[in-house]
């Protein structure tokens, strides 16, 4: 596998997705064995991590049809709309 495959697969949107995941099974664990109270405020975890997680697939899977699978321009093109998701983000 060379480099350039495997930055074709992880890029920043990618590992937005990875956080959506991460918060889905991290709210479903707590939901199913956590404390009565940990179960009762756990399930937002899983319904705000649904979107993130689709959203960055989506949006991971349209930037690289736009640019016909150029590994550099949807770098740059996820790198920046990150970044904007970041800034807005420390401004709000």
């Amino acid at each position: 596998m060379t480099i350039e495959k495997l930055l074709h697969w992880i890029t920043p949107l990618m590992l937005g997705a990875l956080l959506g995941l991460y918060e889905i099974l991290h709210g479903l664990y707590y939901v199913l064995y956590g404390t009565p109270d940990q179960q009762r405020d756990y399930p937002l975890e899983i319904v705000l991590g649904l979107p993130i997680m689709v959203i960055c697939l989506g949006g991971h899977w349209v930037i690289r049809r736009l640019t016909h699978d150029n590994t550099r321009t949807i770098w740059i093109i996820e790198s920046i709309l990150v970044g904007l998701v970041i800034y807005g983000f420390y401004r709000s």
